[in-house]
C-alpha cells in the first residue's frame, strides 16, 4: 500500500477514482459496515455488493494486497486498534517529553498530506451555504473541536449552532432537522454511541452529514455525505486531536474563501458591536442641573 494508506479505508478513498463501477460497489459495501464487512467470507461480501468474487479480488489487488486473507489480516489489526484504550497504550517511563511530543508534528504532516481536496471542497461548500442551517456536535473530548468550529462559523455566516453532547440538547436539535440542515459530527475512537445515534437520526431526517473521524472510521461514516479523516496517533496513552484541529482550521479557511463580501461585512459588524459593548466603567450619573 501507499505510505499514506494507514488503513484499508484510506486506500479505498484514495483510489476510488481508479475503480470500475463494480469495484466501487465492493468499496461501498466495505465502508458501509467497516471493518466487519471485510471479515466475512469473500462470497458473502461479493453477494452484498452484487458482484462476483473475482471482482472483489481485483479490488483487493488494486489496494495493494496479495489476496483476500491479507486484507482480512489488516482489517483484524484495525479492529483491535479501534477498541484499544489508554491503559493498554500507557507509555513506558523514562522517554524525554520533547522526544514524545515530536509525534504531534508527524501526525499533523501525515494527516494534511492525506487529505482529499475534493472531499475538503465538498465539506466547505456545504458548511458555507447560507441557505442551510449548520449544527456542529462532538463527543466527550471532541466537543472542543465542535465548539472551536462553531465559534468561527458564527462570525462568518448566520444559522450556526453548537449541539452539546447531552441527550436533551441533541433531541431538541433534531426537532428542526430537515434537508436544509448540515450536521458536522466529530467522532474518534473509541467511538460514542450517542454521537453516532444523533448523526444517523439527522441523516434519516434528510440532513447532509459531514463526519470528521480517524482512519479506522466511526460507525457514522456509512451515513456521511462527506467523510474527512485525520490520524489520532500521538504520544500514548491518549489519542491526539492536533491534526483534527488543523482540519477544523482548514474548513474555516474554506468558508472564509466562499463567504466573500458577506462574511467580511459580518466580521466587521461583529467588531463594531464588540467595541460598543466593551465595559469602560460605570455609566455616568444623571446631571440634576439638566433635568
Amino acid at each position: 500500500m501507499n505510505a499514506l494508506d494507514r488503513t484499508v479505508a484510506d486506500a479505498l478513498r484514495r483510489r476510488r477514482r481508479e475503480l470500475t463501477p463494480a469495484e466501487l460497489r465492493v468499496a461501498q459495501a466495505l465502508l458501509g459496515d467497516y471493518p466487519a464487512a471485510g471479515l466475512q467470507p469473500i462470497a458473502r461480501l461479493a453477494e452484498v455488493a452484487n458482484v462476483s468474487p473475482p471482482t472483489v479480488l481485483r479490488l483487493v489487488t488494486k489496494l495493494g494486497y496479495p489476496g483476500y486473507p491479507q486484507i482480512q489480516d489488516a482489517l483484524r489489526t484495525e479492529l483491535s486498534a479501534r477498541t484499544s484504550g489508554p491503559l493498554q497504550d500507557y507509555p513506558a517511563e523514562g522517554e524525554p517529553l520533547t522526544v514524545r511530543a515530536r509525534s504531534f508534528v508527524s501526525a499533523l504532516a501525515d494527516s494534511m498530506r492525506s487529505q482529499d481536496p475534493a472531499e475538503l471542497a465538498a465539506a466547505a461548500d456545504l458548511i458555507a451555504d447560507r441557505g442551510r442551517t449548520v449544527l456542529v456536535t462532538g463527543g466527550r473530548f471532541s466537543w472542543t473541536l465542535a465548539a472551536h468550529l462553531t465559534s468561527f462559523l458564527g462570525l462568518l455566516r448566520p444559522h450556526v449552532r453548537h449541539v452539546a453532547n447531552v441527550p436533551g440538547a441533541r433531541a431538541s436539535a433534531l426537532l428542526d432537522v430537515d434537508e436544509t440542515t448540515v450536521v458536522v459530527a466529530f467522532d474518534y475512537r473509541r467511538y460514542q454511541r450517542d454521537t453516532v445515534a444523533f448523526g444517523r437520526a439527522a441523516a434519516d431526517q434528510g440532513a447532509s452529514l459531514v463526519v470528521c473521524t480517524d482512519p479506522y472510521l466511526s460507525p457514522l461514516a456509512s451515513s456521511a455525505a462527506v467523510l474527512l479523516t485525520t490520524t489520532v496517533e500521538g504520544p500514548p496513552p491518549f489519542v491526539t486531536l492536533v491534526p483534527a484541529f488543523a482540519l477544523v482550521e482548514t474548513l474555516i479557511l474554506g468558508v472564509v474563501e466562499r463567504g466573500g463580501k458577506e462574511s467580511q461585512l459580518r466580521v466587521a459588524a461583529f467588531e463594531r458591536l464588540g467595541a460598543d459593548l466593551v465595559d469602560t466603567g460605570p455609566a455616568p450619573l444623571p446631571d440634576p442641573a439638566r433635568e
